[in-house]
């Protein structure tokens, strides 16, 4: 095999990211890119990327990250799927796409993880920019986790493929 053919396939290869596995209080654990931070809270977690910070007295964030974890109540996808859609209600914000849905399996040792993407955009009120927000909503030894991406819409989508690799590493 010439230099040129090795080259090609570890250029097609699926990039996998550096990985520092966490486990929340709760008792989920997720694999973070390396760089990435978090923080617990209650029921969740906040991670940032690297050089990302968060105002928490600020709506317009352009860009948050979190997990979250219906253990502690008893919420599901849907009831915080409809309980964003009733936020964008009220709010008369206009948005363009109200959840639309993709379906994903991520393959895991002995089981089969499937789960839904959510996907909403809209243009943010004071900001006047185009927003996103995704929820990768999935079952796990039968709990639910959320990995919730919100902010400016071209942020969020220049992450898809991480995100997707956060998901993919979700479980209890």
């Amino acid at each position: 095999m010439n230099r040129r053919t090795l080259f090609l396939l570890f250029a097609a290869a699926p990039l996998a990211f550096a990985k520092k596995r966490v486990k929340h209080p709760l008792g989920f654990r997720v694999d973070l890119p390396d760089g990435w931070t978090s923080e617990n809270a209650k029921v969740g977690m906040m991670l940032l990327p690297p050089g990302v910070t968060l105002n928490p007295d600020r709506e317009d964030n352009p860009e948050v990250y979190t997990i979250w974890s219906a253990q502690d109540d008893q919420s599901s996808e849907q009831d915080y799927v409809e309980g964003v859609r009733a936020r964008f209600r009220n709010s008369k914000i206009t948005v363009e796409r109200e959840g639309d849905i993709e379906r994903f399996a991520l393959p895991r040792k002995n089981e089969g993880i499937s789960g839904v993407i959510y996907t909403f955009d809209f243009i943010h009120p004071e900001r006047k920019a185009a927003y996103r927000l995704r929820a990768f909503a999935m079952t796990t030894r039968g709990r639910q986790l959320i990995l919730i991406a919100q902010g400016l819409r071209d942020k969020v989508a220049s992450r898809d493929r991480v995100l997707r690799e956060i998901a993919a590493s979700l479980y209890w």
